[in-house]
């Protein structure tokens, strides 16, 4: 596929694509056992002396540095026909090394995990035994919970430790800089007047209400705590272990008289081809199984790179055909509000969960109503823009139903809303509703261009994202101009008055939505764990289907978005994977 001098293979027991939030956790975890061997390969580098990814305080700092892959979006017509920007981390422990958010500096890293309905949906997709219940065991294995101080308690901070790891890799807590001030009693009083109460922990599995959301960070080191140091640099010197700088090109099949796994007709991976810097293309060889851990814009390149997915006229030879790979991507779109203000500062954020009653008070039913009168366009508008073959639209409305359900009946959290008072005077909210109904698609755009994807969130495709985000960003600046809040604030600053001011029409807010809307870079579902008839790419055991030995765990596998920040079901997900890849090992 690539020009360049080809270098003899290494052999490993298993090759993960990725040195990311999944792809080392799956590292650490196989190499447990001294008798198997692991590779891993990424095109980023060790980063642990970047004071950008180390220091908790410098909160989507690195993006547009060489460790962001700041991909653009394609032209997107639900945000004035402007490409966007979308970061991904370049590094070894991937996104988890650069996530942050819009407010930088003073929130990222968060870690939340979600409703316990929105994971225990996931079993109505095909996907038995994935549920709230099975996951909480691996979110625990995971984390490594430190118990707010008293200070952080007076500051906002909640826990229920019976929800909570203390042994895992991943340091969670608060940052030392948090410290009690004036912010705390305002933010919580003027919360609860618009009747959303204290959460006595946003990680219990109900998120709806407010608190002080906890991150991945060290909080006695004062460091970011991405999986890189939580997986990796305490076990880099286990000699069954190594890293390779490369960036993987596909995916190499095993000759049809080559047996790696038992496979009946299923397709069998023999490794993969990566590309170095200086152009030379390498082959490493699987001796049992290639674990695509590349995240949900770089899995399904990789995939289609290898055969794996809708067959195109890129010149690609279909092994697979699975039109599922690169569809149903879900991307949540993400807004700020700003005042002037004379709030003492806290140096963390208040996050608050809302459903759809909270956005949508008495008109809810009415909402609910014609967001049931609408799916169908809605999965119609996607199959259209996807082209022929990628989406089935029947599948789709499936899926879109099911998220219905969740929002309307279930009542998970529908909308986050971060709630900041900076340093220098700055009251801001950073918003973004959870569910989306527009569904987007991430593909190569040439056969040799790997790292160069077509992009298409498809914001605003469905209308309901622009009325759900309209209410959500209502619902933020009312909390702005509520007592005992509002003695607090100033003019506006983010928009600004002139294009968005205190009493906007409805017409002025889609204005300033569609006009600066910025992605959450929470993007997933590209390679969705569920049945394969509704478009899913791997099974419950996160293998791809139609393959004896390729399996895929990151963000792309998650078939629904979820009320809380990716890190933690990532971490929690990854290690669920870890010890299936390890069962099936044990029975060959």
């Amino acid at each position: 596929m690539q020009s360049g001098l080809i270098v003899l293979a290494e052999s490993f027991d298993y090759v993960v694509v990725g040195a990311g939030t999944c792809g080392l956790a799956i590292a650490n975890r196989l190499s447990e056992d001294p008798s198997v061997t692991v590779v891993v390969v990424e095109p980023g580098t060790d980063q642990r002396n970047n004071t950008l990814v180390s220091d908790p305080l410098a909160f989507g700092q690195a993006w547009d540095t060489p460790i962001d892959w700041h991909y653009m979006t394609a032209i997107q017509p639900g945000a004035d026909n402007r490409q966007i920007d979308l970061h991904q981390g370049r590094a070894w422990g991937g996104t988890s090394t650069v996530n942050g958010d819009l407010i930088k500096d003073f929130s990222g890293m968060t870690y939340i995990r979600g409703d316990r309905a929105e994971l225990d949906a996931w079993e109505d997709l095909g996907n038995h035994g994935w549920n709230w219940e099975a996951l909480l065991p691996y979110y625990k294995k995971a984390e490594k919970y430190s118990i707010p101080s008293q200070t952080e308690l007076a500051a906002g901070a909640t826990y229920d430790s019976e929800y909570h790891g203390f042994d895992g890799p991943v340091h969670v807590g608060y940052t030392p800089a948090l410290v009690n001030g004036s912010f705390a009693q305002p933010i919580i009083q003027t919360w609860e007047s618009l009747s959303l109460p204290h959460s006595p922990d946003l990680n219990s599995g109900h998120t709806r209400g407010f608190g002080m959301g906890p991150q991945t960070l060290h909080s006695e080191l004062n460091l970011r705590w991405d999986s890189a140091r939580a997986y990796l640099y305490p076990v880099q010197n286990r000699r069954n272990l190594k890293v390779i700088q490369g960036t993987v090109s596909r995916l190499t099949w095993a000759s049809g008289n080559q047996k790696i796994a038992p496979s009946n007709s299923a397709l069998a991976a023999s490794g993969v081809e990566y590309l170095t810097n200086d152009g030379q293309v390498h082959n490493l060889k699987a001796k049992k199984e290639v674990i695509v851990s590349a995240g949900a814009v770089r899995t399904p390149l990789v995939l289609e790179s290898s055969g794996i997915g809708n067959p195109s006229s890129l010149g690609i030879k279909t092994r697979i055909n699975l039109p599922g790979v690169g569809e149903h991507l879900i991307e949540q779109p993400n807004h700020i509000l700003a005042f002037s203000g004379t709030l003492d500062p806290c140096m963390s954020a208040y996050h608050t969960f809302a459903t759809v009653t909270d956005l949508f008070g008495n008109k809810t039913a009415k909402v609910e109503a014609s967001t049931q009168a609408s799916l169908q366009k809605w999965a119609q508008a996607a199959v259209d823009a996807s082209g022929k073959d990628a989406l089935e639209i029947n599948s789709l409305l499936k899926l879109l139903q099911l998220q219905h359900d969740l929002l309307f009946k279930q009542n998970v959290t529908a909308a986050e809303i971060l709630t900041v008072s900076a340093p220098g005077g700055l009251l801001a909210s950073n918003y973004w509703i959870l569910f989306p109904f527009s569904r987007g698609s991430v593909h190569l755009g040439a056969a040799d261009r790997i790292n160069e994807p077509v992009i298409d969130p498809r914001f605003f495709l469905a209308d309901f994202d622009l009325s759900a985000q309209l209410a959500t960003g209502k619902l933020a600046q009312s909390f702005w101009l509520r007592k005992p809040m509002s003695a607090f604030v100033g003019d506006p600053l983010n928009p600004g008055p002139d294009l968005l001011p205190n009493n906007a029409t409805d017409a002025q807010w889609e204005a300033y939505l569609r006009s600066t809307l910025a992605a959450n870079s929470h993007s997933l579902g590209t390679a969705s764990m569920m049945s394969r008839d509704l478009g899913g790419v791997v099974d419950p055991n996160l293998k791809v289907y139609g393959t004896a030995n390729v399996r895929v765990v990151d963000a792309s596998v998650l078939p629904t978005q979820l009320s809380g920040h990716l890190t933690a079901t990532l971490y929690a997900v990854a290690e669920r994977a870890a010890d299936i890849i390890k069962r099936a090992a044990a029975v060959v």
